[in-house]
């Protein structure tokens, strides 16, 4: 493996971003680019032609998703490992796409520096496991540490997504009064499932308080401001 190019196929509904990301991995040492696909029909029947290693694949095609993409190949037993672009920064996609076995995911926007960084691990990733002839525990904590890179998005130990963390509180933070669960979802662009799990654990860590606004009608409701 480590003496033959790593063939990669981009699947984007952009096609000016496609053809950038394209231009990009045809520019990389040890790779190939054998094939742009802009659906999900397109890349099914692209990937029987092309048999790709990898793809370069965006979460948001115009017939299917990029997750029922992944769910596809692996259901027909394809060997060809995937990473997932998303601009979507919910926990749940990147989740979803771990359990399919994604080999790493990009968070739009990012940098082709941060693309570069995948494809090295990658290829470092295929080359190491191409020149072991029996492996030992040793040789699979190397391995495990190189099917994600840098650019992921960190986890903490609860499974919280840091950056999205991040984007939560600063919307409690910017506000100069206390919110709801409802509004921080639309001010953050985040599902308001997704919204309320990170609350719940921001409330648990003392990063902010909940409190109760009683009206005049119904239950009351909980709205969130910033711990002193």
């Amino acid at each position: 493996m480590s003496h033959q190019l790593l063939r990669v196929m981009v699947v984007d509904d952009d096609f000016m971003i496609a053809k950038l990301h394209g231009k990009f991995i045809a520019s990389q040492k040890g790779y190939q680019l054998v094939g742009t696909a802009h659906s999900f029909e397109e890349a099914i029947t692209m990937m029987d032609m092309v048999e790709p290693d990898l793809l370069l694949v965006d979460v948001y095609l115009p017939d299917h998703s990029g997750i029922e993409l992944l769910k596809r190949i692996r259901l027909q037993n394809r060997h060809s490992d995937v990473i997932l672009i998303t601009a979507a920064k919910e926990l749940e996609i990147v989740e979803e796409g771990f359990r399919f076995g994604i080999i790493d995911y990009l968070i739009k926007p990012f940098d082709l520096t941060q693309l570069q960084t995948s494809l090295l691990k990658y290829a470092k990733f295929k080359s190491r496991l191409s020149s072991f002839n029996e492996l030992d525990q040793g040789t699979v904590d190397d391995l495990k540490k190189l099917r994600l890179s840098e650019s992921s998005a960190p986890l903490n130990q609860k499974g919280i997504d840091n950056r999205t963390l991040e984007k939560i509180r600063k919307c409690v933070i910017n506000s100069s009064e206390p919110l709801s669960a409802d509004q921080i979802a639309k001010l953050a662009g985040v599902s308001l499932s997704t919204t309320r799990t990170y609350l719940a654990y921001m409330v648990e860590e003392q990063v902010l308080i909940e409190e109760q606004q009683y009206g005049t009608v119904g239950r009351p409701l909980r709205i969130y401001r910033i711990a002193n």
